[in-house]
């Protein structure tokens, strides 16, 4: 098979771009990024990168670096997904377009990310919805508890409503950057130094979150939420801050998590969509047209092969967790769990009138999120996903 074709996917990616117009557009243009002999990396085992792309004859392209915030430590998928992408952009361009990456918040921590990012501290960063909440709070509404099962469908659905949602669109234009690539950060669990494994073993439990709606869900159940920064988790479980925290599968392995807490709760209760790579809207404003179409067409394939490997990588991940660090997986009976899901739904209705009260048009995203989620997976049960369709 040639190497340059999408069905062997990614694994080493890099960052990301703008999205088309109709969830239907979208659908059938990320079909043709799949059909076209466009190289795409192939992902090995181990998580290395087997494969690159060839470059693109591009003469109005200024010769750039692009310096880039990011939160993430230089190892684990996301990270590899994200160098893959910046390195394809820079084969596509002919070198042209080139990415310093200052990785682990070493130019910009992660509440300053959105503000420095604005203020061209960075031309490209990793800002994350809850970071900053003051000025990202309507973003953040798509972070809701249960707010997509499908990596997908939720990744297809933040792209596209945060070009075509008027609201949403505007609040970008105002902050001066959009989102740039596709991200989920994996399904929450709970990861605790002692096992979790019924709804009451939680009342009490001061827990991570990741924050807005996240948060009421958790007062929802009685569980004493602290929100903190990712990156300082470790140390706070590892010091008897928080008794766990809310945690992604691809992410404790990212940050080590699984040497300092030995005990995952599986929840799938949602996940990040809205901590992509955001992009300086100056900055991309002064991309000429050719330039914004290699970020574009980069940009949907990591995020068709972000998506298509993330399930395959948690089974992976969790296995190796299990027989190698002595990570022990538990589930909740069935009624716990929907008691979570309940209290989800409720915290999303508290967290829209909350938004409401304050003059921000959060329902309203959210109706067109949730609308885009839906019509996804309906087309993916009808045909399949557009690198596999039926």
């Amino acid at each position: 098979m040639d190497d340059r074709s999408p069905s062997m996917i990614v694994s080493r990616m890099r960052t990301t771009v703008a999205i088309p117009s109709l969830l239907t557009l979208w659908i059938v243009f990320a079909a043709l990024a799949v059909l076209l002999p466009m190289r795409t990396p192939t992902m090995g085992a181990t998580g290395q990168v087997l494969a690159g792309t060839p470059a693109a004859s591009v003469t109005d392209i200024k010769p750039m670096t692009l310096k880039v915030a990011e939160q993430l430590p230089p190892t684990g998928f996301a990270s590899e997904m994200r160098k893959w992408w910046m390195d394809e952009i820079t084969a596509r361009t002919g070198g042209k377009v080139k990415f310093q990456v200052f990785w682990s918040q070493s130019l910009l921590k992660g509440q300053d990310m959105a503000s420095g990012l604005t203020a061209g501290i960075a031309q490209i960063a990793n800002v994350a919805s809850t970071y900053d909440p003051a000025r990202t709070a309507l973003w953040m509404t798509l972070d809701m508890p249960y707010n997509a099962k499908d990596y997908w469908c939720g990744i297809s659905a933040s792209r596209i409503v945060s070009e075509e949602e008027s609201q949403l669109r505007a609040s970008f234009e105002k902050l001066g950057f959009m989102p740039l690539l596709g991200y989920s950060s994996g399904q929450f669990h709970f990861l605790s130094k002692t096992p979790l494994l019924k709804l009451v073993d939680l009342q009490g439990r001061r827990i991570r979150s990741y924050g807005g709606a996240r948060v009421k869900w958790m007062e929802e159940l009685k569980i004493a939420p602290v929100f903190m920064n990712y990156g300082d988790i470790y140390e706070a479980v590892e010091r008897g801050v928080v008794d766990g925290a809310e945690a992604t599968i691809y992410l404790t392995e990212a940050f080590k998590h699984y040497e300092i807490a030995k005990h995952l709760t599986k929840l799938d209760s949602g996940f990040v969509v809205a901590a992509s790579l955001s992009i300086n809207l100056k900055v991309w404003n002064s991309f000429p047209a050719s330039l914004q179409q290699v970020f574009r067409d980069v940009s949907r394939e990591h995020d068709m092969a972000y998506a298509r490997k993330l399930t395959e990588l948690e089974g992976q991940l969790l296995k190796k967790f299990q027989a190698e660090n002595g990570l022990q997986y538990h589930e909740l009976p069935p009624a716990d769990r929907q008691a979570l899901e309940d209290a989800g739904k409720q915290a999303q209705e508290k967290w829209l009138a909350e938004m409401e009260s304050k003059g921000i048009p959060a329902r309203a995203t959210w109706a067109k999120f949730t609308e885009l989620v839906k019509t996804c997976e309906a087309e993916v049960a009808a045909n399949g996903y557009p690198w596999a369709k039926r």
